[in-house]
């Protein structure tokens, strides 16, 4: 089963990087996705060493497995960019170890945090990267706050302020509501990118990722900063969630993760040809929310197969004599029924993965099309994982009800249903915008696409109810809350149709 997660990987296109400071060479072993026998050895050593995840069930012990992890460079912090491949392949292999805190700890660091460094980070701040993997220090994403989490959008009241008579920022929470919220490995991390609005001369520039410490040599934490433990959750309890808070925190002027932007003689400077926006800071977003779909797949093809495995050992009265609960033709069904389902998604994720590699490879932004179909695989992928987690439990008896069966992870299937990205929100999204789209296509008169008509049938109908209110945000607010059931069924329109060459 482990080594079965190798063969989902794709094709790997080899790109220079000896214009970079920190290269993969330098950081971590040379590996070959196209190379069935490198791939084995470092599926083999990476199992290895993350063989203790299962018995971490604390904060503490749990943070201890990834700090040696980190340090151990199989992974190396910039392998998002240099071997993807690899990035994504250890997302799939932890998750058929189990889909628990430490999957959501793993990913908030290799992704979250140091991939935002890698994507967001000037070459300094990228080569910095060496010396936190070297002393295996634990990283955090600042991202959501207390009244704009994952049901918001990218929302932030957080401010940083340029500060010209000193040459520092001022990182603050301005209120309660604007306190960073649900911050995994928050408690742990020495280390955090927090997401700010910039501000400079008492003009605001937006949000932007700035790098910081929280703790001391020591483990404090710093003056002006406040955590707050969120309290013991239903599942995942290996996984520290916080609350944090920052009363006028002062960071130097190479906190701000510069690639894109920067202050220069107290001003804002464009460093890039690309500007800053939510495409740009979302970047470690649609990574984590391909990795997080590639982690559901592979949590519910281990969850099938150890209950068939199960299944096989046991023994049942039927009406003719003993038969193995295998047998059972509902069983039977669920069985092949997931098995199918869950091949299409990997299929489907296969193919976005190598496009979104591509672009990691060579730094640039996804286009509005992968970044849809990176959406599509999200929320699919963790659909049907839970849809063939629940026919299965239904069907095994006592089995579904017995730790360290698999089935008491299941509830981390919902968790990935809002990480990086609600759900909900993602379809609003593609409705939105395939709505502008539609709009657009009318004005000009351009042709209807093959396949879209059921799409632009629903368009037609939600641009009527939100017309009637005239550009008044309200009004259109207030009509797309009547029209919820048109604006998900587009969005589900949208998802037929990207899905529709892999069969569902």
């Amino acid at each position: 089963v482990l080594r079965s997660q190798a063969s989902l990987l794709s094709t790997a296109r080899s790109v220079d990087h000896s214009d970079q400071e920190w290269t993969a060479s330098a950081a971590s072993p040379p590996f070959d996705p196209s190379d069935e026998a490198t791939v084995q050895a470092w599926t083999e050593r990476f199992l290895d060493a993350v063989r203790d995840v299962p018995a971490a069930t604390d904060p503490a012990r749990s943070a201890a497995v990834l700090r040696e992890l980190v340090k151990s460079n199989l992974l190396s912090f910039t392998d998002m960019r240099d071997a993807p491949e690899k990035f994504f392949l250890a997302h799939r292999l932890l998750a058929t170890v189990g889909l628990g805190g430490f999957g959501v700890r793993f990913t908030v660091q290799f992704n979250l945090f140091a991939g935002s460094i890698v994507g967001l980070g000037g070459p300094e701040q990228v080569a910095s990267l060496r010396d936190i993997q070297a002393a295996g220090q634990l990283g955090c994403f600042l991202l959501t706050e207390a009244q704009a989490g994952v049901l918001s959008g990218l929302i932030v009241e957080t401010t940083c302020e340029w500060d010209a008579a000193t040459q520092e920022f001022v990182l603050h929470t301005p209120s309660d509501k604007a306190a960073k919220n649900w911050i995994s490995q928050g408690y742990t991390a020495e280390r955090g990118v927090v997401i700010a609005d910039l501000v400079i001369g008492g003009e605001s520039h937006g949000p932007h990722a700035f790098l910081l410490s929280m703790r001391d040599a020591e483990g404090q934490l710093l003056p002006g900063i406040t955590v707050e433990d969120m309290g013991t959750k239903t599942v995942a309890n290996d996984l520290d969630n916080a609350r944090v808070w920052f009363d006028k925190v002062r960071l130097p002027k190479g906190a701000m993760l510069n690639k894109f932007a920067d202050v220069r003689d107290d001003a804002y400077v464009q460093t890039t040809d690309e500007r800053m926006r939510i495409e740009v800071i979302g970047q470690r977003l649609l990574t984590g929310r391909l990795a997080i779909a590639e982690a559901a797949l592979a949590s519910c093809r281990v969850l099938h197969l150890r209950t068939e495995q199960y299944a096989r050992g046991k023994v049942c009265n039927g009406l003719a004599g003993e038969v193995r609960l295998s047998e059972m033709p509902q069983l039977k069904a669920v069985f092949r029924e997931s098995e199918a389902a869950l091949d299409q998604m990997a299929a489907f994720t296969a193919g976005v993965e190598q496009r979104l590699n591509s672009c990691l490879r060579a730094g640039t932004i996804p286009d509005a099309d992968l970044v849809d179909a990176i959406a599509v695989a999200k929320i699919r992928c963790i659909d049907v994982a839970l849809e063939r987690a629940h026919a299965l439990r239904k069907e095994v008896g006592s089995y579904a009800l017995m730790h360290a069966t698999g089935f008491e992870l299941v509830d981390m299937l919902l968790c990935c249903k809002f990480a990086e990205g609600d759900s909900r929100v993602l379809m609003l999204k593609m409705a939105r915008d395939r709505l502008r789209r539609y709009a657009k296509e009318a004005k000009s008169g351009a042709p209807l696409p093959a396949g879209e008509e059921e799409e632009a049938a629903l368009c037609e109908a939600l641009a009527a109810a939100v017309g009637t209110a005239k550009g008044d945000k309200a009004l259109e607010a207030a009509a797309w809350d009547r029209e919820w059931r048109g604006v998900y069924a587009l969005a589900e329109s949208i998802m037929r149709r990207t899905l529709e060459p892999h069969g569902r």
